[in-house]
């Protein structure tokens, strides 16, 4: 009895001694939001995003075009042989490459069959004169037998009329003056044979003059010796090509453009033609590992027809005497087959905005307003050409663009730009052919 008191007094106690820590616990419960103190407010700064500008130019755009195409020269001269005969001599210039002057005397053929020829034809040209001489002669002598046989005709008519003479003498008188009738006409035919005997020995004469003149190769302009197939003592057939030059005074270069390439280059011309090709400005170049070399040219005309596959026309251009302008190690002479750069370019274009073409993204460009937001506008591209654009509307010169690319652009969002003079300055030079002033 005394055991089963005691168990109980100790499990009363036991439960007593967790009231005052539940107690305790709801009392922290109830006072901790009273004695909480209030959070501080976190202040979160605007991302600002770092990107490159430039101030938006009006400039004087000078629209151009690049092809490419190979020199030929205008003239060349195939020196072929118009007489046959041996070949007894030849310049000491006729050798490929050698320049030769208008005027100059390359070969000559063996002349003397030649000079025999002509000598033939002037020995019968003096018989033909003495010739002419004699028949004139004996046409005057007739012309007077005749009038003096006219005379007697006519007097013995006259007498047989008066019964002076017999019939069979007027008709003997009458067949004397016939006769000479017949003497003086023969005699004039004479004359006209002669007259056009001596016309064909004159054409004789001329063409053996010319044979002659054959046997010496003069060149007929400024040259460069490109083939030569004859040595001298060796047999000239005619007709065979004795050696080849090149005219040295004007070259000429046909490139090729892509048709929308040269759309730009109109813009600026009255007319909107093809031909107004013509009134472009053009240069030739020569890049080379160690030159860089350029010519003056001027356009001469555009080829006939288009390349179907390409959609390309072809432009030909004249350099004039691109020899007399060769610098040894400096400027070469534009050879045959030379593959060359020509450039077109169009009169300027005055007051374009002009922009970077890598900053239109899907017909939009980023401004910078005044107070360094972003601000996304739609713009009008009139025309392209290489890494610049010329604007018909959309931004104004002086205008803040971004240059740089941007991850995500949202309108309005806060810019840190910083000036993109690189990008500007290689834009100007595109655009105008000129270095930016400082």
């Amino acid at each position: 009895m005394d055991t089963k008191t005691g168990l109980l007094a100790k499990v009363s106690k036991r439960r007593l001694m967790i009231i005052p820590p539940l107690l305790i616990g709801v009392a922290a419960i109830v006072l901790a939001p009273m004695i909480k103190s209030k959070p501080q407010k976190m202040v979160v700064a605007e991302r600002v995003t770092q990107v490159r500008t430039m101030r938006v130019p009006s400039l004087a755009v000078v629209p151009h075009a690049v092809g490419y195409g190979t020199v030929k020269p205008l003239r060349t001269w195939e020196a072929v042989a118009e007489v046959a005969g041996q070949v007894v001599w030849i310049s000491d210039d006729l050798k490929n490459g050698r320049t030769i002057k208008t005027g100059a005397e390359m070969l000559r053929i063996e002349d003397v069959n030649y000079r025999l020829a002509l000598a033939q034809i002037n020995a019968q040209l003096n018989a033909a004169i003495v010739k002419d001489k004699v028949t004139e002669t004996n046409l005057k002598i007739a012309q007077k037998d005749l009038k003096i046989l006219q005379s007697d005709y006519k007097r013995k008519k006259d007498l047989l009329a008066k019964g002076a003479v017999s019939k069979a003498s007027a008709e003997a008188s009458q067949r004397q003056m016939l006769n000479g009738q017949t003497q003086v006409q023969n005699q004039k035919n004479a004359v006209e044979l002669n007259s056009v005997e001596r016309q064909v020995l004159v054409a004789q004469k001329e063409s053996a003059e010319l044979d002659l003149k054959r046997t010496h190769m003069i060149a007929p302009f400024d040259v460069r010796i490109t083939d030569v197939k004859i040595g001298e003592a060796q047999y000239a057939n005619k007709g065979q090509l004795l050696f080849a030059a090149d005219g040295i005074q004007i070259a000429e270069v046909e490139a090729q453009f892509p048709m929308g390439m040269l759309r730009p280059l109109m813009i600026g011309q009255e007319s909107k033609s093809l031909s107004s090709v013509l009134d472009l400005h053009a240069k030739v170049r020569l890049n080379t590992s160690s030159l860089n070399v350029s010519w003056t040219a001027r356009i001469d005309r555009v080829s006939g027809v288009i390349d179907p596959q390409t959609q390309s026309l072809g432009v030909v251009v004249s350099i004039f005497r691109p020899t007399s302008q060769a610098q040894p190690g400096k400027r070469p002479p534009l050879y045959r087959n030379t593959f060359v750069e020509v450039e077109l370019r169009s009169n300027p274009l005055a007051n374009q905005i002009v922009v970077p073409l890598s900053t239109i993204r899907k017909g939009k460009v980023y401004v910078v307003d005044g107070d360094d937001r972003l601000v996304i506008k739609a713009v009008d591209v009139a025309f392209s050409q290489g890494g610049y654009a010329v604007l018909k509307s959309g931004v104004q010169a002086g205008d803040q663009i971004v240059t740089s690319d941007m991850v995500s652009a949202i309108q309005g969002m806060l810019l840190a730009p910083t000036q993109d003079d690189q990008i500007k300055n290689r834009m100007i030079v595109e655009a105008t052919g000129e270095e930016p002033r400082l």
